[in-house]
């Protein structure tokens, strides 16, 4: 009986080994919305600090108002394009990485430093990550149009998985 024991023990053993572990979690299906930049929007940065086990990375949320119409959002609006937002769909998108350093310059008054070129905005970085970044923010500060592919986390903000 010991032997039956021990040999069923291996054999369970050696399955388990063998089995395949089970996929990583894919992101869910990501969908187009517009947005226009301007007053209505607001963008708050986070940074959060390296630690043993865990690598520093900025988040950048930028809270919008739902456009009344698909497609085509007015100054500090976002639409998805084929449809206008669902009750309780959230007005935030959200994004966040390790890749990027990303600083503001602010004056006294709380605005946002400009000179010719425009809004004071530094995305650190050649990368292409880094000059989407900086292309959003741009457009939020000086009223442009901007798009991303996002998805709803939880009814708690729209998570960016791609700039266009």
């Amino acid at each position: 009986m010991k032997t039956l024991s021990r040999a069923l023990c291996a054999l369970a053993l050696t399955a388990a080994t063998l089995m395949p572990s089970a996929p990583a979690q894919a992101d869910p299906p990501s969908y187009q919305l517009n947005c226009m930049g301007g007053p209505g929007m607001r963008i708050v940065t986070n940074h959060d600090v390296p630690a043993v086990g865990h690598v520093g990375a900025i988040a950048m949320t930028i809270y919008f108002q739902a456009a009344p119409v698909a497609a085509r959002p007015g100054p500090g609006q976002c639409t998805w394009v084929d449809r206008t937002f669902r009750p309780g769909e959230p007005t935030a998108l959200w994004i966040r990485s390790e890749n990027i350093e990303f600083a503001f310059q602010i004056s006294g008054d709380g605005r946002v430093v400009t000179d010719t070129t425009g809004p004071r905005v530094n995305a650190e970085g050649m990368s292409a990550e880094s000059a989407n970044w900086d292309r959003v923010v741009h457009a939020v500060l000086t009223g442009r149009r901007f798009s991303v592919m996002a998805y709803n986390v939880d009814n708690r903000v729209m998570n960016i998985t791609s700039i266009l």
